[in-house]
């Protein structure tokens, strides 16, 4: 197959929905809705979740995918929600079938299920994340809907994607998150069609039934309890009890279904001569791969065209080029095709952006990727390369590899998903003050502040500073430092240096602070605040530890903080060394003082991608410590001198200084009244 001239920017055909009786295969089983049915477990919205019920068709071409709900309206709202009636379906292979839409009210059954009432919109709700993907919604505006009133409503969904070859892939999920009184699940499907089954998070057991070479397996749960929902779980574990479907057998049919769509590189002139330019000014294959990489990533802005097939497949080279946007497909099939010109070794691998890290754990389908991206081998090295991201610095070595997990290459010789290793601590930001107090209470303090940004950091910055000018990024960090110092004032110009090989952005700042001891406690105390907000905003707090799911801590990586504070005069205290540790997690918090000479240094490191939900006391505390010392304050008594450093640490105050000269003149008098003794002897 080759898609060379195929363009997916005209019209789509005619969709197809309508008012239709329910199908022949759809089983009938009578349902009464309870007369008490209200559960704060089943309440969302208004409205009280009693039956889900799906009943999937494999029976002739394609599949069909009967819905029912059951709801009880229980407030206003409720009433408002479920009154709106609407199916979103794919008009380029896909047709819907409203069987009824049934108000049930006290013994009467009201139908509004008609198809002068139905209306198609295309809202295209993708819009605004720059896809367009053609999708079609039926709508109906359900009329006098009241509280106390239930509604239950039932359609199909006939699907027939001829890019999947014939082929079934989906999902039965047990939303233990948003449970329902009683879910049903039913699959059909004729014995001689294959249909692999992997379950998670122990589903209820099936129930098989065969009859004349149709196996009918279903599936029933009453009364499931709800589940709270956990703050920073990872996005790639399935939470809820859940049954995976696919007709594929391995992942070999899967990249060879995809493989066709990504062959080809009858390349445009204009882009053939663009790479005879870059072909003769960079003779290393590695130059060349990185910058055929930032020319993709600087000429093809992002819009995701996924009208019929192409929300699966690339579209033509020419199309790509002429019109100078495209989604992730269509950038690795533009990347791919100028590689082959240059003699670089790539091609496309399927990935996903959310579950990533867990698709090993998954059967071979399509379903489960949500993204495309180049794969690169040079020297003995795999690179995992992204022509959609904003264009990034770096030698080949350096660029940042954002995907994680598994990926699947589209190759002849493809048998099985490959682990992207690209799991290395990044140092992702240093951040680095030098504060010169002056030898007065009323001295202003001079702060110079180099913040480095490296990797994905450099990146993030160059394009800020590209879209929104050096002026807003200059702004913001003046406005995170007056939380701290609120009568900062800059007395340079934000300065820039950008190491683009090392993909190393520098910023660096000067700022002078006025009024700079101030107030800390009661007990007449001025102290000067050096805060490292950017290391305890890195992790979040738990709002509870005993929990089911992982703690997110996202990629690995490496944060550094050091502030030299040069005082006026020779400082007492010892300093500390404070180390924590949780499962994937090291926060190092240092201080040394060396007589007028405080360096204080904190370094965050993540390890891994999620800590295990058995060590979530151990992260809790290493991040409420964390928060607590983020903020360091220099002491000062109020007469003048300055003794201590830093909360915690030795700090006088008037009633301990006093103290110490009654104790001093007390110990003087006793030596007089001694001395004077003894001359009496």
């Amino acid at each position: 197959m080759n898609d060379t001239n195929r363009d997916f920017s005209g019209p789509v055909p005619a969709p197809t929905v309508r008012c239709a009786p329910l199908p022949e295969w759809v089983e009938r089983e009578v349902y009464s809705v309870p007369a008490s049915a209200q559960n704060d477990a089943y309440v969302d919205n208004g409205l009280c979740r009693i039956l889900y019920e799906s009943q999937v068709n494999l029976n002739g071409s394609g599949f069909a995918n009967y819905i029912r709900t059951v709801q009880r309206v229980v407030t206003r709202t409720g009433a408002e929600k479920a009154a709106q009636f609407a199916v979103e379906f794919d008009p380029s292979h896909q047709r819907v079938d409203v069987h009824f839409l049934r108000v049930l009210r006290a013994d009467a059954q009201i139908d509004h299920a008609d198809a002068g009432s139905l209306q198609l919109l295309r809202r295209e709700t993708k819009l605004e994340r720059l896809a367009l993907d053609g999708r079609l919604t039926a709508t109906l505006l359900i009329p006098d809907l009241r509280i106390d009133d239930a509604l239950d409503v039932s359609f199909t969904v006939y699907s027939n994607n001829p890019i999947l070859d014939g082929r079934y892939t989906g999902w039965l999920g047990f939303n233990a998150l948003a449970p329902w009184m009683e879910v049903r699940h039913r699959l059909v499907r004729s014995a001689k069609r294959e249909v692999f089954q992997k379950t998670f998070n122990d589903p209820p057991d099936c129930v098989i039934d065969t009859k004349e070479e149709i196996i009918e397996t279903k599936w029933r749960l009453a009364c499931q309890p709800r589940l709270e929902v956990e703050e920073f779980t990872p996005p790639w574990h399935v939470q809820v009890p859940a049954v995976q479907f696919t007709e594929f057998s391995d992942w070999r049919q899967v990249a060879q279904l995809f493989l066709p769509y990504y062959a080809g590189s009858n390349l445009p002139a204009e882009l053939s001569t663009e790479l005879d330019r870059l072909a003769r000014t960079f003779i290393d294959p590695a130059d060349r791969a990185a910058e055929w990489l930032r020319f993709v990533q600087r000429q093809l802005r992002y819009f995701a065209l996924a009208l019929g097939e192409g929300g699966l497949v690339p579209r033509g080279l020419d199309a790509i080029w002429a019109s100078r946007f495209g989604d992730c497909k269509d950038a690795t099939r533009l990347f791919l095709a100028g590689a082959e010109k240059l003699g670089i070794d790539a091609c496309a691998a399927l990935t996903s952006t959310t579950h990533g890290l867990a698709l090993a754990g998954f059967l071979p389908s399509p379903s489960v990727f949500n993204h495309c991206i180049v794969r690169l081998r040079l020297n003995g090295k795999t690179y995992w390369l992204d022509p959609t991201m904003p264009r990034q610095q770096g030698r080949l070595e350096v660029i940042y590899q954002p995907h994680a997990g598994w990926a699947l290459p589209l190759t002849a010789d493809t048998h099985d998903l490959e682990r992207q290793q690209n799991d290395d601590i990044v140092h992702w930001r240093h951040s680095e003050q030098e504060v010169r107090l002056g030898p007065k209470r009323d001295s202003p303090a001079s702060v110079k502040l180099q913040m480095d940004h490296y990797s994905f950091a450099a990146d993030l910055l160059r394009h800020r500073i590209e879209n929104e000018g050096h002026s807003k990024y200059s702004e913001q960090v003046l406005n995170d430092l007056r939380v701290v110092w609120p009568d900062i004032v800059e007395t340079a110009p934000l300065a820039l240096q950008d190491d683009q090989a090392d993909n190393r952005l520098t910023a660096i700042f000067s700022f002078e602070i006025r009024n700079v001891w101030n107030p800390v406690d009661k007990k007449g105390r001025l102290g000067f605040k050096v805060v490292a907000a950017s290391i305890a905003a890195e992790l979040g707090p738990l709002k509870k530890t005993q929990r089911r799911n992982h703690v997110v801590l996202g990629r690995p990586r490496r944060i550094t903080w050091r502030v030299r504070i040069h005082m006026p005069r020779s400082w007492a205290g010892s300093g500390w060394n404070q180390v924590l540790n949780a499962m994937g997690v090291r926060y190092t918090n240092k201080l040394f003082i060396d007589a007028r000479e405080i360096l204080h240094d904190k370094e965050l490191s993540i390890m891994s991608w999620s800590l295990p939900a058995s060590h979530a006391a151990e992260y809790q505390v290493l991040v409420a410590k964390a928060r607590e010392n983020q903020t360091t304050i220099l002491g000062r008594v109020t007469f003048g001198r300055i003794y201590s450093a830093a909360s915690g640490f030795l700090a006088l105050t008037r009633k301990r200084w006093a103290l110490l000269w009654f104790i001093f003149w007390f110990a003087y008098l006793v030596w007089v009244i001694i001395g004077s003794a003894a001359d009496r002897h």
